[in-house]
């Protein structure tokens, strides 16, 4: 059996496809929130919560190795899954005006609805993500391999 030792560094491909998982999770939990109220909604905020991933998550799980969040205290994963998904809304709503060319008429009003859903996302994701990390740190292979 080719089992890993304990405290083999996850490489970023693994990174990416605990992150890609987590997003799941994170949408998967939007959409039992908006659901059955707003369930057309659910493909406008999963778009944006997919373009926010590429925007702020996957920079930040290459940019982090996996054994820095690993071996946070649990209530830290919460607070940092928060803070994410506004900063992914904020950039996302940035770089729609910029494209458009009305960067100087930025502005988020009329956003108010996104802003939680957001945060709800980034936070469950973060948390499934770091639980990922958690685990796969934490296999131990037998001993001699």
């Amino acid at each position: 059996m080719n089992a890993m030792p304990n405290n083999t560094p996850c490489s970023p491909p693994q990174r990416l496809l605990f992150a890609a998982i987590a997003l799941v999770a994170g949408n998967s939990a939007m959409l039992l929130l908006l659901f059955p109220h707003a369930r057309d909604l659910f493909e406008l905020y999963a778009i944006f919560a997919v373009v926010g991933w590429l925007l702020v998550g996957v920079p930040f799980v290459l940019a982090f190795p996996g054994r820095v969040f690993a071996h946070l205290p649990w209530p830290t994963y919460p607070l940092i899954g928060a803070a994410m998904g506004p900063l992914a809304l904020l950039l996302i709503f940035a770089a729609l005006f910029a494209l458009q060319g009305r960067i100087r008429e930025f502005s988020l009003a009329h956003t108010e609805s996104f802003w939680p859903l957001s945060m709800i996302v980034s936070t469950v994701s973060f948390v499934v993500y770091a639980g990922l990390l958690r685990w796969r740190l934490s296999r131990r292979g037998p001993v001699g391999e």
